[in-house]
């Protein structure tokens, strides 16, 4: 189609665009009299006369927001001349528009932003927008006043309502309206324009959606009551009108299937809405399969919340409107629960209430069969007894009768895909969760009616950190039910408090509070925090400056937006001897960072050698057996992951960290997304222990095999593997003087514990830490020895002082080392 504006009105001066409006309205204004005059005239003919009069000026008055032609009856024309297409409002706009550049030389785009920011749905479009519409207006007027119009207008205003006509048909709107003029300012080159949206924080993307709001809002607020819901149906059995009977009276009615089923084409009917967005790919391979000849039956198979019932709602509603393939054309779509059939049945009634139904959907020829959590089916059955999915397979086995059943993953694999009898009749649609576009599309929808309910305003920034914040941090429940939770939830905490405005901040404040996630940029305090993290954590680890340092930056990182797209928020590789603060290190960041020591899932590896042990890892095949790695991220997103003695894992285990570390995430059995993102993981290794253990005894630092070590990992791990590591940190050995001080901090804690849990104070000098060194010291398995050595030599004698009651609650213990004993005074 080729399509073109033309338009006289835009081709006048301003003197002759004035005089021609003059004429038009005063032409309305004699044919307003001449009406009323007319009708008031005793003569028939007259009266007549201005009865036409009357509605030729009805028509006008209805028609008066519409443009004279849709975009749909255009779209059917070779040639289209979109001025046709513009509405009142629109051409008025774009003609005050070039009026005013023609005469005062101004820049056409800004003066015609400056007559939108006029109109109330753009104003609304801002507002929902979280956009100050005076400073926006106030930098507008400054660049208004520098002048720089174009020279060839006509040109300018052409181009522009043929970016106007794109954004009118990508919104499926029916004219080219002011917001499709609002939409296409965001595609024009003129710098100073987008200088404009950018300073007001405004992308193309979001205010294309954001136009939504004001498309429905009005639409909406004429809604009597506020919907159950918006893409399912509205199960009310009141008024309601049921039809078994198809248009050519060659149906049989169903009573026994009335009795146990419910017609979702009858629901159809009343639903207030309609609405289907996302899984385009979905609906049509359902159809398709329904449509088909041979075995027309589709299983669909989805997580709770994917989105299956709203496909089975939209195929009724189809259905009602014929908007479907011939096949499916006079049809009744009809659920049929097996709970309400086991209700109060015995195993010979139930076989008779499944005859009678199959025998009633066969007869009646227009019956799509509907058969929800078809996994239920299987689990009627006592032992030995006849499975209810058996009574019903001659139906589904049937070519006739189109069939359509849905379950979830876990009971797909447990109940369905081992009766291969059952599985062969159904092609399987996989429902996966919507896409975060369209998750939006979908909130801006139920915001207009938790709007109409609640009687708040939610701005488009709110909807915006819903659907991104509940699929990154609340991912146990699926999009878009997890983001309108989270919606409905930030209303009533502001409820509370009285306010009636939801921003996009009020909903990250409520997410970092439910999930415990630092979302909202580093305030003050925090970044104080961040920038000493590395003093703060050596308070409780001693040396290790490399690896500190570099845990320190990436949290630094992270919180200051910075982190790279994909990946955790860092993967760590420790190696080196043992006993020198490895592990040590990842405990005490769980406590800095995520306010505990027990913040974190810690997995020994050695326990997942096996090529078995993948099962455990990430799930059971069958879905048998939950995953220990991917339950523990999905439902604790934010968190340290601790892999300890990683060489000792499985390679297929190894293998899974090569898409973790690369791109964050990872699919559990059932073929469910995990997202590691807001993880840090820290993989110790004691590869080439031995070696490290020779060379330091030969007197070797491990500083100075650092490079040995590192290049000796290719031994044990991929090279892929290592190149997907954050870094990988060699720790070094520990002196004896640093030894010392670990046992200071050993003492601490322990004398931390004496005094909560007995009221004893415990005091320790510098002599002691240094005995206790002696005793524990090894520059092989480093601080591993001295902690058995404080537990011998302190520890279980003071248990042994307390139970014999030799010291008590109050009393002051003094610890000495005096010629090679330690000595409690």
């Amino acid at each position: 189609m080729e399509v073109y504006f033309k338009d006289k009105r835009f081709r006048l001066n301003p003197a002759g665009d004035f005089l021609a409006r003059l004429v038009v309205i005063c032409a309305y204004i004699v044919l307003a009299v001449a009406t009323v005059v007319f009708l008031m005239a005793p003569q028939t003919k007259l009266f007549f006369v201005g009865l036409l009069l009357a509605l030729f000026l009805l028509d006008r008055a209805y028609h008066a927001k519409k443009g004279e032609r849709t975009l749909f009856e255009l779209q059917r024309q070779n040639r289209a001349n979109l001025a046709l297409a513009l509405t009142p409002t629109a051409s008025r706009a774009l003609a005050y528009a070039r009026r005013r550049s023609t005469v005062t030389n101004q820049d056409f785009h800004l003066v015609l932003l400056w007559v939108l920011l006029e109109r109330r749905d753009v104003r609304e479009t801002l507002k929902r927008l979280e956009a100050d519409i005076g400073d926006l207006k106030g930098k507008l007027e400054g660049l208004l006043s520098q002048g720089n119009g174009e020279t060839d207008l006509q040109a300018t205003v052409a181009d522009f309502v043929l970016r106007a006509y794109q954004v009118a048909v990508d919104s499926n709107e029916s004219y080219i309206e002011c917001r499709s003029l609002f939409g296409a300012l965001f595609s024009v080159a003129d710098p100073r324009v987008r200088s404009l949206f950018d300073a007001a924080n405004i992308s193309t993307e979001d205010a294309s959606t954001a136009v939504i709001f004001g498309r429905f809002r009005r639409r909406f607020s004429r809604l009597r009551s506020v919907p159950a819901t918006i893409g399912g149906f509205v199960y009310a059995s009141r008024f309601l009108r049921h039809r078994t009977m198809n248009r050519a009276w060659t149906a049989r009615p169903t009573p026994n299937l009335d009795q146990f089923g419910i017609d979702l084409t009858d629901l159809a009917r009343r639903e207030k809405i309609g609405l289907l967005i996302g899984h385009e790919k979905e609906f049509n391979g359902l159809l398709d399969v329904v449509a088909r000849p041979g075995k027309p039956n589709a299983l669909l198979v989805g997580e709770p919340g994917s989105g299956k019932s709203t496909l089975i709602a939209h195929l009724a509603f189809r259905m009602i409107k014929d908007d479907v393939p011939p096949v499916l054309f006079d049809k009744r779509l009809v659920s049929l629960d097996v709970a309400g059939l086991l209700a109060g049945a015995a195993a010979e009634v139930l076989a008779g209430r499944l005859r009678l139904i199959a025998e009633e959907i066969v007869t009646a020829g227009n019956v799509v069969l509907f058969l929800p959590n078809v996994h239920d089916w299987f689990k009627t059955a006592d032992k030995g007894g006849l499975n209810a999915i058996d009574l019903i397979l001659p139906v589904i086995r049937d070519a006739g009768i189109p069939v359509v059943a849905e379950t979830y993953p876990r009971e797909f694999k447990a109940y369905v895909e081992p009766r291969t009898d059952f599985l062969e009749q159904f092609d399987v649609v996989r429902v996966d969760e919507i896409a975060e576009e369209d998750a939006v599309r979908v909130l801006i929808y139920e915001s207009l009616l938790l709007e109409k309910a609640n009687r708040t305003f939610i701005t488009f920034g709110a909807v915006k950190a819903a659907v991104d914040l509940a699929h990154r941090y609340f991912s146990q429940k699926l999009l878009p039910g997890s983001a309108t939770d989270l919606l409905k939830q930030t209303i009533a905490a502001l409820a509370d408090m009285r306010r009636k405005a939801v921003t996009g901040s009020d909903v990250t404040a409520l997410a970092e509070k439910l999930s415990r996630i630092p979302i909202q940029r580093a305030g003050q305090v925090e970044a104080r925090e961040l920038l000493g993290l590395e003093t703060t954590i050596h308070k409780k680890l001693i040396d290790q400056e490399a690896a500190v340092s570099a845990v320190s930056r990436a949290l630094r990182e992270y919180r200051a937006g910075l982190k790279r797209k994909g990946g955790p928020i860092a993967s760590f590789l420790f190696v080196g001897p043992t006993g020198v603060g490895k592990t040590e290190l990842a405990k005490i960041l769980a406590e800095v960072q995520f306010g505990d020591r027990g913040a974190l899932s810690r997995f020994d590896m050695t326990e997942f050698q096996e090529k078995s042990s993948l099962e455990r890892f990430i799930g059971a095949p069958d879905g048998s057996r939950p995953g220990v790695l991917t339950d523990a991220v999905r439902e604790k997103p934010y968190q340290l992951v601790l892999l300890d003695e990683f060489e000792k894992a499985s390679p297929d285990i190894l293998n899974l960290f090569l898409q973790v570390f690369d791109d964050g995430r990872l699919t559990d059995s059932l073929g469910r997304t995990v997202d590691f993102t807001n993880t840090i993981i820290i993989a110790t290794s004691n590869a080439n222990s031995d070696y490290i253990k020779s060379e330091i005894e030969k007197g070797k630092k491990v500083a100075e095999i650092a490079d040995e070590i590192k290049d000796k990992l290719t031994s044990v791990f991929k090279p892929e593997l290592l190149n997907r590591f954050s870094d990988i940190i060699v720790f070094r050995e520990l002196t004896p003087s640093e030894l010392a001080l670990v046992a200071g901090l050993m003492m601490q804690e322990l004398a931390e514990a004496l005094k909560e849990s007995n009221g004893m104070t415990l005091v320790f000098d510098e002599a002691s830490l240094k005995g206790l060194v002696q005793i524990g010291w090894s520059p092989v398995f480093g601080a591993r020895p001295l902690r058995g050595a404080i537990e011998e030599k302190v520890r279980s004698v003071l248990a042994e002082k307390i139970l014999r009651e030799e010291v008590k609650r109050g009393d002051r213990i003094q610890l000495s080392f005096q010629n090679g004993e330690f000595k409690f005074s």
